[in-house]
């Protein structure tokens, strides 16, 4: 069992996380888990968790919410065994954990080591401390205790963050924290401690006008909003500042324990692109990225996380905000590596290629230019010694496929590990035991910030409608939110309003998202990097997707159009899946958004024949056909409502003749799921040839509307 107070109230144990109930119910499970081990009376926990003014029947609650929680933290527990967690001592309880398997405990743990150590290793311990937070301390928890454990823990933390900087100023590495100063400094402007800190840095990197800048600042917000001077600490620091006082930049400079000493001109590699302004939303993803690096590191585990996704949708953009949100706690170098899984070349960056790269950022020797000459194990070998004393940052974009990462993985727990891809890259969750998150287009509001902060002041209140349908047309994907914004920008002569029309109304959206000269700006570019690199059944599959109208589409009218196998469609469209280019949508059912729909259509046009085309379609409306024949007849107890399909594919009207509807009921939701379909399919007809299927189809459509209703049902069955 493991049990986390910093951030919202979580247990787990082996069968995954705790239903733990109500917030009064974790706040009673907290106060336990706070003094693991010891008995906490009746009483204490009903000031705890009600204070003073408490119910009468408070006590009822106590036993209730005691019962539940030995429910649901044993459920293997025989109903009427004493359970050996949760017990009752005297008129109280007692949570039978040991304080390491409580992250508050841990926590207190790591600052006092921290204390007593000093120097780089009390970095280290705080590091692991402040690892263990991932959100507001005691969230979903209420009641007196969470509040002021919450407030006490909030203190604790922000003062182990700011002895944390102390150090590394004093350790000489005072440009390395001024970013995460600045930061804190936003946050909380009036906090003494973090500008003085913050002058210190500035200082000793040469910054001597900023140090002394950040003093006037601080000053005039002190005497404005609390009518106060600076404390005399801050006020000394500025005399020395003035004065150029040499032991303002004395340092305790230590080498790490088994490390040689940095050579003066060695820097630490810091080889993170720069965020893409204005970078906007994304704030739960973020935090979960968080989460899931605390919780490996917690567990001691080697922390590799895989962010993945459609193209376009963000993977880099967010990996690289991550990176740098957690860049100060890796003193030893962020590194950065584009593998080209998917690109213009079409070239992956081969593993040994890869390695080269990553050895060279670390000061080794370069390998010989002819990768071929050179034993990938070897090469990983020696990369792996080289980084398992290091705290190093890596991220590995674009990645193609799991054994393209594999070997750039550090043998150790010190590094922390960011992937992106388009695929799925299983293999890398299954057998490297990579975290992964699934990045989806950004929600509207979201997407409506962007194009504002591109787009500037000529936007207004009136144009929300607007900018909410180029969200929605984009699909939320940033790339495409950028482009578009950037076309309004650019319209010459237009207001924002027509701009934004003109944009949402064209008949090629993808043409409009196309960044002048920039393939990589472009959407039909990036999703031709994906397309490229499927197997050719798949890439038929996607093709073929093209030529069906609807948002969704079925197993079976997928297999029916391909004139394939149900198992072979499935492999074909788990691919796409795999890939991104298409999502599962329920059982057997998948969708792709509307971009890279237009995106399939268009490619059918241009690498499919008109003939081949019109069959796919034929078979296409054949299976709608028969299925809903099928399906309508069963609805009413008849066995045919029309004539036969006639000259229809007879495979697909097979594939339609058991689509697997066997009740009156199933054929009616299968009717309301499929409407949509059967409709835009009819109207595809008249451009393929095959109206007569269409004016089938639309007559089976309307029996159906007809019978929607009872006087249509009775008409139907007379």
């Amino acid at each position: 069992m493991q049990v986390r107070l910093l951030g919202s109230v979580r247990a787990s144990g082996d069968g995954g996380d705790v239903d733990l109930g109500s917030p009064r119910q974790k706040a009673l499970f907290a106060v336990l888990a706070t003094r693991a081990r010891q008995v906490v009376s009746r009483e204490e926990l009903i000031d705890a968790v009600w204070g003073a003014n408490h119910p009468a029947t408070v006590e009822s609650s106590v036993y209730t919410y005691v019962a539940r929680l030995r429910r649901r933290l044993e459920p293997r527990r025989p109903s009427r065994a004493p359970s050996d967690l949760l017990v009752h001592v005297g008129s109280g309880y007692s949570l039978q954990l040991d304080p390491c398997q409580v992250d508050v405990h841990v926590f207190g743990d790591q600052l006092e080591r921290a204390r007593q150590l000093g120097g780089s290793g009390a970095v280290r311990e705080l590091d692991a401390a402040l690892a263990l937070w991932h959100g507001t301390a005691f969230g979903g928890a209420v009641g007196p205790f969470a509040e002021a454990e919450r407030t006490r823990l909030a203190e604790l933390q922000f003062t182990a963050m700011e002895e944390r900087i102390a150090i590394l100023i004093e350790l000489g590495r005072h440009a390395e924290v001024i970013g995460e100063l600045t930061e804190l400094v936003r946050r909380y402007p009036l906090r003494e401690r973090l500008r003085y800190l913050r002058m210190v840095a500035f200082f000793r990197s040469g910054r001597r006008v900023d140090a002394l800048a950040d003093f006037r600042d601080v000053r005039t917000l002190l005497i404005r909003e609390l009518g106060i001077e600076p404390s005399d600490d801050l006020q000394r620091c500025h005399q020395q500042i003035l004065r150029n006082d040499p032991a303002l930049l004395a340092t305790g400079a230590e080498p790490e324990p088994g490390e040689p000493p940095i050579e003066i001109g060695e820097a630490a590699p810091a080889q993170l692109p720069r965020v893409v302004p204005p970078f906007t939303g994304r704030r739960t993803e973020l935090e979960q990225l968080h989460a899931l690096v605390a919780e490996a590191e917690a567990q001691h585990e080697a922390a590799i996380v895989l962010i993945n996704g459609a193209p376009g949708v963000g993977k880099t953009a967010l990996a690289v905000r991550f990176a740098h949100e957690l860049a100060h706690r890796f003193g030893d170098g962020q590194l950065f590596l584009n593998l080209n899984g998917f690109s213009e070349s079409g070239r992956p960056t081969p593993p040994v290629e890869a390695l080269n790269h990553l050895v060279s950022a670390l000061g080794g020797a370069p390998v010989p230019d002819d990768p071929g000459s050179v034993d990938l194990e070897r090469q990983a070998g020696r990369y792996r010694t080289m980084v398992s004393s290091k705290r190093l940052l890596i991220v590995l974009d674009n990645a193609e496929s799991a054994a393209q990462i594999r070997p750039l993985l550090p043998g150790g727990r010190s590094c922390v590990v960011l992937v992106t891809s388009r695929n799925r890259l299983s293999g890398l969750a299954a057998r490297d035991g990579a975290q992964r998150m699934t990045l989806r287009g950004m929600p509207r509001d979201d997407g409506m910030t962007l194009m504002r902060r591109i787009i500037g002041p000529s936007v207004g209140p009136s144009d929300t409608a607007g900018l909410a349908e180029a969200v929605r047309a984009c699909c939320g994907l940033p790339v495409a939110l950028r482009i578009a914004a950037e076309r309004i920008v650019t319209s010459s002569g237009l207001a924002c309003a027509d701009s934004i029309q003109e944009l949402v109304d064209g008949q090629n959206l993808l043409d409009r998202l196309d960044a002048d000269g920039d393939s990589s700006s472009s959407i039909r570019s990036l999703f031709s990097w994906s397309y490229r690199a499927l197997p050719m059944e798949a890439a038929r599959m996607f093709r073929t997707l093209g030529l069906h109208g609807g948002a969704e589409i079925s197993l079976a009218a997928a297999a029916a159009m391909l004139d394939a196998s149900a198992n072979c469609a499935r492999q074909s469209l788990y691919a796409l899946v795999c890939a991104h280019l298409l999502e599962e949508a329920g059982p057997d059912r998948y969708r792709c958004h509307e971009l890279m729909h237009a995106y399939a259509t268009e490619l059918a046009a241009a690498e499919d024949s008109y003939p081949h085309r019109q069959t796919v379609v034929r078979r296409m409306l054949a299976f709608y056909l028969a299925a809903a024949n099928r399906a309508l007849a069963m609805m009413h107890g008849k066995q045919q409502l029309l004539a036969a399909v006639g000259d229809a594919d007879g495979s697909a009207f097979g594939m339609a003749v058991t689509f697997g509807v066997s009740s009156p009921e199933e054929a009616a939701r299968w009717f309301e799921v499929e409407l949509p379909n059967l409709v835009t399919a009819a109207g595809l007809g008249p451009e393929f040839g095959a109206h007569h299927l269409s004016r089938q189809l639309y007559l089976v459509v309307q029996r159906f509307l007809a019978a929607r209703t009872p006087a249509g049902a009775d008409r139907m069955t007379g």
